[in-house]
């Protein structure tokens, strides 16, 4: 017995005094023996980094500032291609018709929005740096191969500003959009409708730019002077902007076009945005030719465009930053009706006062169509690995619309000098008409997924 033991509890130790005392007739041996308590291993394992999304901060801010000059030199560049429409049709190829020079600028826009597959897989395998490298290097070399082209050789004019611009344009502008998902989850909206500002800029800069140095030097320079723009911004843009990928998305999945296909909401948002694309585009490249051709004095004219995208900067901030709270789906609905109206009106606008007022209205509601399109897709992807692909497919088809719609509007109205306006306008507001529609009923489709009510 083993009354002493410290290691014992007291009780124990009474116990066992008691029971080793003189008058006990036998010795009792007790062996105390404590639970052996489970062997534990420690091994050292890695700390993984949590994939986290900041919602702001410096680099986040900074790749939105790069963005933003991205947007400017391609979708606010392909904004501003109703300049050269106009000095197409009276000067440089005036051998053409309005209908042949539209092709163009129309195949500039598809190419801009169709790049966005390839774009969009290669965002998805981490690429987004070397898309935005060559894009930036391929767009300023063929403008300043477009200054170069020759008076009527309309070949020189498609391949370096309608094919060559339109690639170099489509391999930047879907990755500087979606790059914006890699910093931004709760104010993501609100992060791309700042960006988008870029574009109304943009559209206001060139415009004036390229036709303030045609009246001064010619086409050459006005060109050229583009150009230099364009060298300026993207070499900051290419500087301050970085990527945050997932680690635990190493390599793209493989696009399962067969899933995408069967998400009810996502393919009605496609046939929807198609129906846009053959509309919305309409004023952008017709509106300072309908200016010129109503009697409205060539200053005034040479600033249509320019006004328009002015107010569309407003337009991409003011819905987007409602669309955090609402849902961009619901605050793009309001404003595709409104651009739809506007387009039909424009029937009734022959005099400044009043073009004014259009260019004004459709700049802010079309911008806010525009740049609620990629918050509205980006919700509809199941990971962040997908969401590369699924924009660029519903921005493919946008472009296929895109590239037949003004060129089916140009041979409309027909040619100069008497157009007929009112068949164009009627085309493009049907067919914007039939977009919003389509909106509005993958929005209540995205609800019955939400609530589950059918798979």
């Amino acid at each position: 017995m083993y009354a002493d033991d410290e290691h014992l509890p007291v009780e124990l130790r009474e116990l066992g005094g008691k029971l080793s005392t003189k008058n006990t007739l036998e010795h009792f041996d007790v062996e105390w023996t404590l639970p052996s308590l489970p062997k534990v291993q420690v091994t050292q394992q890695p700390i993984q980094d949590v994939y986290t999304i900041a919602d702001g901060g410096l680099i986040a801010w900074s790749t939105v500032a790069g963005a933003w000059l991205c947007m400017m030199c391609t979708f606010g560049y392909a904004n501003s291609f109703g300049v050269f429409q106009s000095a197409y049709v009276t000067e440089n190829l005036s051998n053409y018709t309005a209908s042949d020079i539209a092709w163009i600028g129309s195949t500039q826009n598809f190419l801009l929005f169709a790049m966005g597959i390839p774009a969009g897989l290669l965002f998805d395998m981490h690429k987004f740096r070397t898309e935005l490298v060559v894009g930036s290097l391929m767009h300023i070399g063929c403008c300043f191969a477009l200054s170069a082209a020759q008076n009527g050789q309309f070949y020189q004019f498609f391949l370096s500003q309608g094919l060559g611009q339109g690639i170099a344009m489509g391999l930047i502008y879907l990755p500087s959009m979606a790059v914006i998902n890699h910093h931004f989850a709760k104010r993501r909206a609100f992060a791309v409708g700042i960006l988008f500002t870029g574009t109304g800029i943009g559209g206001v800069i060139i415009p004036i730019l390229v036709n303030n140095v045609l009246q001064a030097h010619g086409f050459r320079w006005a060109v050229r002077a583009s150009g230099f723009f364009l060298m300026g911004a993207l070499l900051v843009a290419n500087l301050i902007m970085r990527s945050h990928y997932d680690p635990a998305h190493k390599a793209a999945p493989r696009p399962n076009i067969g899933k995408f296909l069967r998400d009810k909401p996502y393919v009605v948002a496609i046939i929807g945005a198609f129906g846009c694309g053959f509309g919305l585009l309409f004023p952008f490249t017709y509106i300072q030719l309908y200016s010129l051709t109503h009697g409205i004095s060539q200053n005034f004219s040479f600033y249509t465009l320019a006004i328009t995208n002015g107010a569309g900067v407003f337009g991409r901030v003011v819905p987007n930053y409602l669309a955090d709270k609402y849902g961009p789906m619901t605050c793009q609905m309001p404003s595709l009706y409104i651009s739809t109206v506007l387009i039909f009106a424009l029937a009734g606008t022959k005099d400044q006062s009043s073009l004014i007022a259009f260019c004004v209205l459709y700049g802010f509601f079309s911008g806010a169509v525009f740049s609620l399109f990629a918050p509205a897709l980006s919700l509809m992807a199941d990971s962040m690995a997908e969401i590369g692909i699924r924009m660029g497919l519903a921005f493919a088809i946008f472009g296929i619309a895109a590239l037949t719609g003004n060129p089916i509007i140009g041979a409309l109205i027909g040619s100069g000098p008497e157009y007929t306006w009112w068949r164009g306008i009627v085309f493009a507001g049907t067919s914007l008409l039939v977009g919003a529609l389509g909106i509005t009923y993958s929005r209540y489709l995205m609800q019955l997924k939400k609530q589950k009510r059918w798979v």
